[in-house]
């Protein structure tokens, strides 16, 4: 499997995490959302752990046991699991005196604040181009933004009709993001140790521990529709697919082409959210205007110009062994 292809996936998951996420607010609240899909996933993945490690004729006690034997990586993991969890909840305290609009258009800076993260802390210089594809692909993201959801702007009483304006919650967002693209980092610095199952794991074991007493004090979890069938549906569909699927694939891409690749793709998720919204509407001619064309051909410059030749770079397979 190409890396392209590999990275073209995780956004395309990324994306229906957003869509799937908004219909997850009739049935709980974001906090007891972020916590069960957490909790569930590891659930889910601590079988498949073990699994992996009879497949490759591992003892499984002692790999378990190997998983907690470090003292500084678990410290690493609390860190890894603690900027995740930190960006859930501060977009939902956001979104509490900001839009949705302008937490898309925010959202498109983790990747430079990647780069800026990767320049002070792990003294990685990025060539000039990369830097401007970079720059070129945050306007692009938010030119696709501005052509499909300006329209929309009139159901935030908020954001009124003059498209972006900066608000109160947009400082917190803006912290958000950064501890969105410091976790990134953190596993290209710290991930190494560890194969994709059990890195993945580890940050769903303390995630969901950072976010169980989060969840038990504001989640409202008497107010979670446990009964309805939507609510299993979705909350079923984004442990899978977009909790799942995408750590295992985000473990393996940061190791195998590095955070700053993974968070360039990441300039595509407004397109693929736009294009499979316009499609559930029946609008998809909508989006044939300069604006959104411009948008896509400054998206297409970006990724070329931060790396040309990614198409030529494969996934490597790792191992899940943590007993050396």
């Amino acid at each position: 499997m190409s890396s392209l292809f590999t990275l073209l996936l995780w956004a395309w998951l990324m994306a229906s995490s957003f869509i799937i996420s908004g219909h997850m607010v009739a049935y709980a609240s974001p906090i007891a959302t972020s916590a069960l899909r957490f909790l569930l996933a590891m659930l889910m993945m601590l079988p498949a752990l073990w699994f992996s490690w009879q497949r490759a004729k591992l003892n499984k006690t002692e790999q378990f046991r190997a998983l907690f034997a470090s003292r500084q990586r678990l410290f690493h993991y609390v860190v890894i699991s603690g900027a995740l969890v930190g960006f859930f909840i501060g977009l939902f305290v956001a979104l509490q005196s900001t839009t949705p609009l302008n937490t898309s258009v925010l959202y498109t800076l983790v990747p430079l604040m990647g780069v800026m993260i990767t320049r002070v802390w792990l003294k990685e210089m990025a060539p000039l181009w990369r830097v401007v594809g970079f720059v070129l692909g945050s306007i692009g993201a938010m030119t696709v933004l501005f052509s499909t959801q300006g329209s929309s702007t009139q159901d935030f009483p908020i954001q009124g009709n003059d498209g972006f304006q900066w608000h109160s919650g947009d400082y917190i967002f803006v912290g958000a993001c950064f501890l969105l693209a410091l976790h990134v980092v953190s596993v290209q610095k710290w991930g190494r140790s560890l194969g994709a199952l059990s890195g993945a794991f580890m940050i769903m074991l303390f995630g969901s521990l950072w976010l169980l007493p989060i969840a038990l004090i504001w989640g409202e979890l008497d107010q979670v529709q446990w009964m309805a069938q939507g609510f299993w549906l979705n909350i079923l569909y984004l442990t899978v697919f977009t909790t799942l699927f995408t750590f295992v694939l985000q473990q393996r891409l940061v190791m195998t082409v590095g955070a700053s690749r993974l968070l360039a793709i990441s300039y595509t998720i407004p397109v693929w959210v736009a294009l499979f919204t316009a499609l559930t509407q029946s609008r998809l001619l909508s989006l044939v205007d300069w604006p959104f064309v411009a948008g896509l051909v400054l998206l297409g410059v970006a990724l070329f110009l931060i790396d040309g030749n990614l198409h030529k770079v494969k996934i490597a397979d790792g191992s899940n062994s943590t007993a050396k």
